[in-house]
């Protein structure tokens, strides 16, 4: 027998078994039960597109170890935006620690779990930042099994303790109710201070230091043709809350010679605010 007969045979008795995938399945219902029997590319771009959804928000078991959970966090590049609501937005799936081996050895050494928490939710902030994504309050409540309160005051004694924000929704993507760190941004940008320079001195990552600094020029040269905050919302996408703050700021800074009259913001505010 020939080493192409081989082949031949091989084919013929296991080329069929690599017809038994996820790929076919999704492909074959695509076809059978939603009408793309005349449009076979098209479903086997969606079939393929299927898979690699599958794999980055359902990861393999094996990945987990002990104490690890999978978590659907807020994409941290994809901000807010006029009109936006969290079903619009960009979700990403991280692998969080419920609990880190420290903790375990100091609970077993005596400590109070309510002591650690502290250092639990910056942990958990901290470990689905580095991944990209970005917790809300209701987040790391459900994940905690605590109240919002008593997760909030365990963040704010962190952040006392470390004289910084933790990497939150609300502070990345400039959320809820909390002060704002881009004053402090802008006035080192305004100062002369490279974006790199910036993002050292205020413990930012120099890619969202870039994108304030970018919104922030926006609102600035609309704001200085008397566009008013409804109209700089439309055109720029980003959400009343937002212009809003960045108002503040240039008129804080001096920038602009009048005041901005007010818009109103109640009717156009519709970004969601998951804190």
């Amino acid at each position: 027998m020939t080493d192409k007969t081989k082949r031949l045979l091989s084919k013929s008795i296991f080329g069929v078994f690599q017809q038994k995938s996820l790929f076919n399945i999704l492909r074959r219902e695509l076809v059978l039960d939603f009408d793309y029997d005349n449009k076979l590319a098209i479903a086997d771009v969606l079939a393929e597109r299927m898979l690699k959804l599958f794999e980055e928000y359902a990861p393999d078991r094996e990945r987990l170890q002990p104490q690890q959970i999978v978590w659907l966090a807020v994409d941290d590049s994809d901000p807010p935006a006029y009109g936006k609501t969290l079903a619009d937005t960009q979700q990403r799936t991280v692998i969080l620690d419920l609990w880190a081996k420290e903790e375990i050895e100091k609970l077993a050494n005596g400590t109070r779990p309510r002591l650690l928490l502290p250092q639990r939710v910056a942990r958990l902030c901290q470990q689905a930042y580095q991944q990209g994504g970005l917790l809300t309050m209701t987040d790391l409540s459900l994940i905690l099994g605590g109240s919002s309160s008593t997760v909030r005051h365990a963040m704010h004694t962190w952040e006392e303790a470390h004289g910084q924000l933790l990497p939150t929704r609300s502070t990345i993507h400039d959320l809820g109710s909390i002060i704002s760190h881009k004053r402090e941004i802008v006035a080192l940008h305004l100062q002369g201070y490279l974006i790199s320079e910036i993002a050292r001195m205020t413990n930012h990552d120099p890619h969202n230091v870039d994108r304030y600094l970018r919104d922030f020029e926006r609102v600035y040269d609309m704001a200085r043709d008397g566009a008013s905050l409804n109209k700089i919302c439309f055109l720029t996408g980003l959400s009343p809350r937002l212009v809003k703050e960045y108002f503040k700021i240039i008129q804080g800074q001096g920038l602009l010679p009048e005041p901005v009259p007010p818009a109103s913001l109640s009717r156009g505010d519709k970004t969601h605010d998951p804190t």
